[in-house]
């Protein structure tokens, strides 16, 4: 799988920002953007249990997104979701998914994990974590090309490329919407190898 078939796989689903939605990342202010950033995951999981009561997945999903785009280490984010349990809500899910707005390659290379959307056949989201050897041999494939890895890297990348794609065993953490067993992923799979 190259890299640009990864790329088009990962962004078959995203969609951009509709100008009618109610709550975007842009319209969060400076200063609520600050008092986020300074949130433990702990206190960042009560605020969006707060929005669930409220019933507002359209905000919740936009500071939901807007935590992980801090950066934020992997402690902080498994605290987080301890807080606000999973598998989240369908209508999070949707409105995540009405919002989303994925820079892949920046987010993986500068914070170690990745957001993922996937829509085959409803919305889905995984929290995809790379360890530095994935992070390095991205990169490198990004800059120099698939032509300047080594055989080791080459696999690497390709395995990366089926987690962020598809299904993973270990650091992937499954957030919301159709969860598929691999005997479901199967003929999505022939389908879309037949196609190219």
């Amino acid at each position: 799988m190259t890299v640009k078939r990864a790329l088009i796989c990962l962004l078959l689903c995203l969609i951009t920002l509709a100008s009618s939605a109610e709550y975007s990342l842009d319209e969060i202010s400076a200063d609520e953007k600050l008092l986020w950033k300074s949130m433990t995951g702990r206190e960042a999981g009560q605020e969006l249990l707060k929005l669930r009561e409220r019933a507002d997945p359209e905000k919740f999903a936009t500071r939901f997104i807007m935590f992980l785009n801090q950066g934020r280490t992997t402690p902080e984010i498994l605290a987080l979701l301890r807080v606000v349990g999973l598998p989240l809500k369908d209508s999070e899910i949707e409105q995540m998914g009405m919002l989303y707005e994925d820079l892949v390659e920046h987010n993986m290379l500068e914070t170690g994990y990745s957001l993922e959307c996937h829509a085959t056949p409803g919305t889905r989201f995984s929290l995809v974590f790379l360890n530095d050897a994935e992070r390095q041999a991205w990169k490198k494939n990004d800059d120099e090309g698939r032509g300047a890895l080594t055989e080791h890297e080459k696999k690497v990348v390709d395995n990366l490329e089926g987690r962020l794609c598809v299904w993973a065993a270990k650091r992937k953490i499954h957030l919301g919407g159709p969860r598929f067993i691999f005997e479901r992923v199967k003929p999505i799979l022939s389908y879309q190898n037949s196609n190219h």
